[in-house]
C-alpha cells in the first residue's frame, strides 16, 4: 500500500495537476472553436480532445521539472 501511496506522490504534484487541468481547458477550447468540424476522429470528439489535453499537460509539466532538476544537479 504504501508503494503506491509513494508512486503518486513522486510523480503527481501540484504543478502536473494545474497542468493537466490547463490542458484540458485549453483542448476543449480548442474542440469548440474547430475540432468540432473536423473528420478527424481525436478532433471531432471532445472526451479524446479532454484525454489528449490531459496527457499533453502532464508531459509537458514532467519534461520542464526534469531538465529543471538536471540543471540544479550540473550546477
Amino acid at each position: 500500500m504504501s508503494k503506491n501511496n509513494d508512486f503518486w506522490k513522486k510523480n503527481l504534484s501540484w504543478m502536473h495537476i494545474v497542468a493537466m487541468a490547463v490542458g484540458v481547458l485549453l483542448s476543449l477550447l480548442y474542440w469548440y472553436k474547430a475540432g468540432q468540424f473536423s473528420d478527424n476522429i481525436l478532433k471531432k470528439s471532445p472526451i479524446l480532445m479532454a484525454l489528449w489535453g490531459l496527457a499533453i499537460g502532464y508531459i509537458l509539466i514532467d519534461l520542464v521539472r526534469s531538465s529543471k532538476n538536471r540543471s540544479e544537479k550540473n550546477e
